[in-house]
């Protein structure tokens, strides 16, 4: 008998890599849409599709029942027209805030033993040049904070005998993601959206390797998750990648005074954060794309790695 996984959030970035690879490796995958053309993109890829409201908790009970796995892929990430804008991450937050009580309040009255959500390393505090593993300090402010009430949230279903795993995801980028294509469309200008010290470090994570990383969890032990991939840039490093993939002599980041003008979530990006997945590593997860260095040309040329999706 197939286990059965329920994915909110399916539509999104991470949900539409993610859902083939559950159904790959066996999973009955019900999967939530909030339109017919997203529920048609869900069923071309194996999942049956749920259309309804998915802040009411009688619904959530309902697509839960008899669910041996939830995963919670929701998010609201505010367009960069408006990402300067403070109230523009309200959604953000109440995703990540009151919408992750009601969920694992659902979950729990239906007896669901995984539930699992994605997070991000954003929250770390700056680490300087020190590789930053789960147990490093955290600093979220603003709406950052939510990601820290959702891991807390998740802590109730491990309370509970269950397993609540929370995916800290570094910051992603790929050939599907809009802030990428930003990134691409900046290069080719010279300029990227990018904050802080060229010295500092960035660590990322590729969409596809995202995808990848919800099928590991539905089986790992409760708790957090370091997800990147395996070589930390610095910014300098990472400014060079963007200019030869783009093909341009130099490429530059953002003026320090938007720093000290942006919203808590975006000053974070500003921080040096060197992650350590050593411990999703352990649980026998790896990046089909294991450096920024293969992975923005690729994404520059609209390719995507080759992963053999697990049976």
């Amino acid at each position: 008998m197939s286990m059965r996984a329920v994915v909110l959030g399916a539509t999104g970035t991470v949900g539409r890599v993610a859902v083939p690879h559950l159904v790959a490796a066996g999973y009955d995958v019900l999967a939530h849409a909030r339109s017919a053309d997203g529920a048609a993109r869900l069923a071309a890829l194996g999942a049956t599709p749920l259309l309804g409201d998915s802040d009411h908790l009688r619904t959530l009970r309902e697509w839960f029942r008899g669910a041996d796995a939830v995963v919670d892929l929701r998010v609201a990430v505010p367009a960069t027209s408006r990402a300067m804008r403070p109230w523009a991450w309200r959604e953000y937050a109440r995703l990540r805030g009151e919408a992750a009580v009601m969920l694992v309040d659902a979950a729990l009255l239906e007896d669901v033993p995984r539930v699992v959500h994605d997070t991000v390393t954003m929250v770390y505090a700056d680490g300087r040049s020190t590789p930053l593993t789960e147990d490093a300090p955290v600093d979220a402010p603003g709406a950052l904070a939510a990601n820290l009430v959702t891991e807390h949230q998740l802590g109730r279903v491990t309370a509970a005998g269950g397993a609540g795993v929370a995916l800290r995801l570094a910051p992603l980028y790929g050939p599907d993601d809009e802030l990428s294509a930003r990134v691409v469309a900046g290069a080719r200008r010279g300029r990227v959206p990018l904050l802080g010290p060229v010295d500092g470090w960035t660590s990322a994570l590729h969409t596809d390797d995202a995808g990848a990383a919800v099928l590991t969890a539905l089986t790992a032990p409760g708790g957090v998750c370091n997800v990147a991939d395996d070589e930390p840039l610095t910014r300098r490093e990472l400014l060079a990648v963007l200019a030869d993939a783009v093909g341009v002599p130099t490429v530059r980041g953002l003026p320090d005074a938007l720093v000290r003008a942006a919203p808590a979530p975006l000053r974070s990006l500003a921080r040096s954060h060197r992650v350590d997945a050593g411990r999703f590593h352990a649980l026998g997860w790896r990046p089909s794309v294991p450096s920024r260095r293969q992975g923005w040309p690729m994404a520059v040329a609209g390719s995507r790695p080759v992963r053999v999706l697990q049976r």
